[in-house]
């Protein structure tokens, strides 16, 4: 059994790591827990989205005695010329250190909701979102994505995605001298 901590007590995030890691290693699980980064709400910029989600996997990795791998997925903006696109970056880093970081597609935000959250009318993207279509924390409810892919889509599959890119180089250990 190979046990899996989580910065995160967001059931999308953990639904979507504990695909990931059972897609590898099929007795694995997963373990949330509360961490604080320190860091914006809504982090803008890849740098500051890494740095979220390396916070968060390192954190997760001291919960609990028995965690092997800690991971933290945060999700953030990056800048591409005049828009903004929402990316999940998941930090997967294990008890020797060894650590990979994975990302998932990104999409793009809406012109009307980034401003809103830029110019600090709200702090964070869920909260424009819950406002603008009535929802309640969407973040832990399939995320905007599933709103925008009418389900198709849904924030569970991006964590699944970046974690499971992030798993990469541990999976493969003779490639990347892990």
């Amino acid at each position: 059994m190979i046990i899996v901590c989580v910065g995160s007590l967001n059931p999308t995030k953990l639904e979507g790591v504990k695909r990931a890691f059972k897609a590898f290693f099929p007795t694995t699980e997963v373990r949330g827990c509360r961490v604080e980064t320190g860091l914006p709400p809504q982090p803008i910029g890849l740098e500051l989205v890494m740095l979220g989600a390396r916070v968060r996997g390192e954190k997760a990795l001291q919960c609990y005695s028995e965690c092997e791998f800690g991971v933290g997925v945060e999700a953030g903006f990056v800048k591409i010329g005049e828009d903004y696109y929402d990316v999940q970056v998941a930090y997967v880093v294990n008890r020797e250190g060894l650590y990979s970081y994975g990302f998932s597609p990104a999409f793009l935000i809406p012109r009307k909701f980034a401003e809103q959250i830029l110019s600090g009318m709200y702090r964070e993207l869920e909260e424009a979102v819950d406002h603008y279509y009535g929802t309640v924390k969407i973040g832990e409810k399939g995320g905007f994505i599933k709103l925008l892919t009418k389900g198709t889509i849904t924030r569970e599959d991006l964590v699944y995605t970046a974690v499971a890119m992030a798993l990469v180089p541990f999976i493969n250990k003779e490639l990347y001298h892990y």
